[in-house]
C-alpha cells in the first residue's frame, strides 16, 4: 500500500482514467467535474451570497507549486485572525466558509482548460476558490470560467496571478505574494448552478459543494501560455457521469451561453 505521500505523487493529468487504482474514490458515483445541461437543470431560491470586508483588501497569500498544480494558500505564519476574516456566508449554506486555497486549472489551448462544461461548452480556464466550515469542516469550492480577452484586461489581477505563478517552475517551488480576491473573482456573479460533488484531482473526494457562476472572467492568452510553457501544459480532468445527481440552478429561464 502506498504511503499518504506516495500517493500525493502518483498521478498526473496525464493518466486521470487511472486514478482509480490507487484512489478509490475517483470511480465514485458522485465525481466532478461535470457537464452541466442547462435544459435539465432545476431553478431553486438560494439566499445572497455575502463576502467579509476581507476579501476587498490586498492580502498577503503563499504560492507554490505542489508537482501537479499550483495553489495558493494564505502563509501559515500569518495573523490566525486575519485568517478568520476572510469568509463568506449565504447561497444556502449553514455557518462561514472560510478561504482555504485558490488554484486553477487549465488546457494545452484556450479551446479547453476548464473542467466543468455548460451544454458542451468548453472554456480556456476555470479558478477554484475552495472554503471550509470550520465548524463541520464541510468544503465547498466556488467556481468561475476564465475566458481569453485582451480588451480592457490591461491590469487584470489574473495577469499578475499567472506573472507569479508562472515563475514557480519546479515542485515545490514558492513565493509570498500580495493579491486581491475580489479583484480576482470579480463579484458580480449573481448566476450559477449547485450541486455536490468531488474534488476535481485525487484523492477525488466526494461530499463536496459546488457553486459553478455563469459570468466568465477576463485573462490574457500570454498569461495561460506562460503557465502552460513553464508549468504543466494541461491541469484538467475531463467530465464525469452525472448519474442520478440534480443540478439547481438559481435562475428561472435557462438562456443559452
Amino acid at each position: 500500500m502506498l504511503s499518504q505521500e506516495q500517493k500525493k505523487l502518483d498521478w498526473t493529468w496525464a493518466n486521470s482514467d487511472e486514478w482509480s487504482i490507487n484512489f478509490p474514490c475517483a470511480n465514485g458515483l458522485c465525481q466532478s467535474p461535470i457537464n452541466i445541461k442547462t435544459s435539465d437543470t432545476v431553478p431553486k431560491f438560494f439566499s445572497p451570497l455575502n463576502f467579509s470586508s476581507k476579501y476587498d483588501s490586498d492580502l498577503m497569500f503563499t504560492m507554490a507549486n505542489s508537482g501537479q498544480q499550483i495553489l495558493m494558500t494564505l502563509p501559515k505564519d500569518s495573523n490566525e485572525q486575519t485568517g478568520d476574516e476572510i469568509f463568506f456566508t449565504g447561497i444556502n449554506l449553514i455557518g462561514k466558509y472560510h478561504f482555504s486555497n485558490l488554484h486553477i486549472h487549465w488546457g494545452v489551448d484556450s479551446k479547453q482548460g476548464a473542467e466543468h462544461q455548460i451544454d458542451g461548452n468548453r472554456f480556456a480556464g476555470e479558478a477554484h476558490f475552495v472554503h471550509k466550515n470550520k465548524d463541520t469542516q464541510q468544503l465547498a469550492v466556488l467556481a468561475i470560467f476564465l475566458t481569453v480577452s485582451d480588451i480592457g484586461n490591461e491590469s487584470n489581477e489574473w495577469d499578475e496571478y499567472a506573472n507569479i505563478a508562472s515563475q514557480l517552475t519546479k515542485t515545490d517551488d514558492k513565493t509570498k505574494c500580495v493579491l486581491n480576491l475580489s479583484r480576482l473573482m470579480q463579484m458580480k456573479h449573481t448566476e450559477f448552478y449547485r450541486y455536490e460533488g468531488s474534488l476535481t484531482s485525487p484523492p477525488c473526494t466526494e461530499g463536496i459543494i459546488w457553486t459553478v457562476f455563469r459570468d466568465e472572467v477576463p485573462i490574457r492568452e500570454e498569461s495561460l501560455n506562460a503557465l502552460r510553457q513553464k508549468i504543466l501544459p494541461n491541469t484538467y480532468r475531463p467530465v464525469q457521469p452525472l448519474n442520478d445527481r440534480t443540478v439547481f440552478r438559481n435562475y428561472e429561464r435557462s438562456p443559452t451561453i
